[in-house]
């Protein structure tokens, strides 16, 4: 009786099979309370739309700046860190470079990640003073649900 209840339940109220479901409940014993409330979650867990996967593929990856003072061996504070990273950002343009499509920040520790639809498209640097890379520009391609990597080796000529 209970297993029509849960197959038919998106025609009833929530409610009332929730209701319906504890007063059964409260009529069995114990061990089929638990069997029952198991089976209960797997089948209500299953009856909930699950989201479609989204539209966009992933890019992410390290930034490596080298070097990152004049003299060696280097040791900036976080402070002087935020500000070598914060002057640089990497740049996604339409495949054709007619379109700046996202701006993407770089962390302190170097690392970069950001959501794009999927597409074809060019990355790139925004060349602050005197930088270079022989990293980018480069062709990207996004893919939805996958997570495409592209690491970058900036020369910043300090």
């Amino acid at each position: 009786m209970i297993f029509g209840i849960i197959i038919e339940w998106r025609m009833v109220d929530f409610k009332v099979f929730i209701f319906l479901s504890v007063i059964y409940l409260a009529c069995i014993d114990m061990k089929k309370i638990i069997g029952l409330s198991i089976g209960l979650v797997l089948v209500i867990s299953g009856c909930f739309k699950v989201e479609e996967s989204s539209p966009y593929g992933a890019l992410n990856g390290r930034v490596t700046l080298s070097p990152m003072c004049a003299d060696e061996p280097c040791d900036l504070s976080p402070k002087e860190l935020e500000k070598l990273y914060g002057d640089r950002q990497l740049i996604v343009f339409s495949e054709d470079t007619s379109k700046v499509i996202q701006r993407i920040g770089i962390s302190l520790e170097g690392g970069y990640a950001s959501n794009l639809p999927e597409g074809d498209y060019i990355l790139d640097i925004n060349y602050f003073e005197n930088d270079i890379s022989p990293d980018v520009p480069v062709k990207i391609k996004i893919v939805q649900g996958f997570t495409k990597r592209v690491d970058i080796n900036i020369m910043t000529g300090l």
